[in-house]
Parts: C-alpha cells; sequence; structure tokens
C-alpha cells in the first residue's frame, strides 16, 4: 500500500524511503519530514530546559520552544491520518532530547532512538542548513536495525543524493499544522 498526500516535500520523502529500500534497507518504509520553528528562547536558555527534563526523566518541553508542522510525508504502511494520530508516541524521548540539536547545529546531524520499536521512529536527520529560521528533520522508521548501524556500513554517501534540493522544499509555503 502506498499513500500519497499533498504536502510541499512529499517527493522528497518517497525519494528518501526508495533510497534507502535500494541500499539494501527494506525496513524503512516511511518519511515524515518535519519544519521545525524557534518559538522562543535562546540557545543556552532552551538547552537548559531539556537539560532539566532529562535529569528528572521529564518529558522534553519541545512544544514550549518549538514549532514542529508536517513538511512531507511518504508511507507504504500507514495513512497519513494515523501517522498524526500516532505522531504523539511515535516521536520519542530520545529523538525529542535532541530537537534543539536538530534546530541549532550545523547539518549534517543524525540521531539515532535505538530502542525504538513498530511505528516509533528511529532516527531523524538534518541534511541542510537551516533555511528562513526552519529546520527540515527527517523521521524515520526501521523497526528490524539500529540506523547507526546501516549509516556505519555506508559512511561517505552524498546525502544531497538523497534528498534532491533540499534548500527548494524548505523555502516552499504550504498550509501546514502542528504536531506537537
Amino acid at each position: 500500500m502506498t499513500i500519497s498526500t499533498s504536502l510541499p516535500a512529499d517527493a522528497m520523502a518517497e525519494r528518501i524511503v526508495r533510497h534507502f529500500q535500494a541500499e539494501g534497507f527494506p525496513g524503512i518504509t516511511e518519511a515524515l519530514l518535519v519544519r521545525i520553528q524557534l518559538k522562543k528562547g535562546d540557545r543556552p536558555e532552551i538547552e537548559a530546559a531539556f537539560d532539566k527534563a532529562m535529569d528528572r526523566e521529564a518529558t522534553p518541553p519541545v512544544h514550549d520552544y518549538f514549532a514542529v508542522r508536517l513538511h512531507g510525508f511518504y508511507s507504504e504502511i500507514r495513512s497519513l491520518g494515523d501517522a498524526k494520530a500516532a505522531f504523539a508516541s511515535d516521536f520519542g524521548r530520545s529523538l525529542r532530547i535532541e530537537v534543539p540539536s536538530i534546530y541549532f547545529d550545523d547539518a549534517p546531524v543524525i540521531v539515532d532512538d535505538a530502542l525504538a520499536t513498530g511505528t516509533k521512529y528511529d532516527a531523524m536527520l538534518k541534511l541542510g542548513n537551516n533555511t528562513l529560521g526552519y529546520a527540515i528533520a527527517i523521521l524515520l522508521n526501521d523497526p528490524n536495525s539500529s540506523f547507526f548501524e546501516y549509516l556505519g556500513a555506508h559512511a561517505g554517501y552524498d546525502w544531497q543524493q538523497i534528498t534532491g534540493n533540499l534548500g527548494a522544499a524548505a523555502t516552499s509555503f504550504a498550509q501546514e499544522e502542528d504536531l506537537l
């Protein structure tokens, strides 16, 4: 089953899934692209708030500091409605705690949640630097393998070949909705 939507970066999401499948990683059947925008605060303030949440084993305060909006989606296993309904649980703590790094650090940034299972996203990637105040993050899922194992076997890959023109997609404007 292939699900299509009309989001600005749907074609990019499909290219990412197809690339990983062609490279021998058939378990990746979904890519969800999000635009992350700063709502308030600066890096030291935000990192302090995230560190405090981590120390208390609380949910990272993503919603307090960032708007996370859907930008692209491709899935062979579920509909966009199902993915949005499950996003709060599928976007796990190990990935949420790294949102400040995804937003503030220069690309590439790659984060893995080795304990993710089922439909939970096990990797979050930032392959291009922020454009117009937004970071584009790619969330991937493969319940059968660790994403870092894959990266170790494919060092030096040209990420621009996966994503096509990330800058063009990042600067397109469309009606978006908050995910968190």
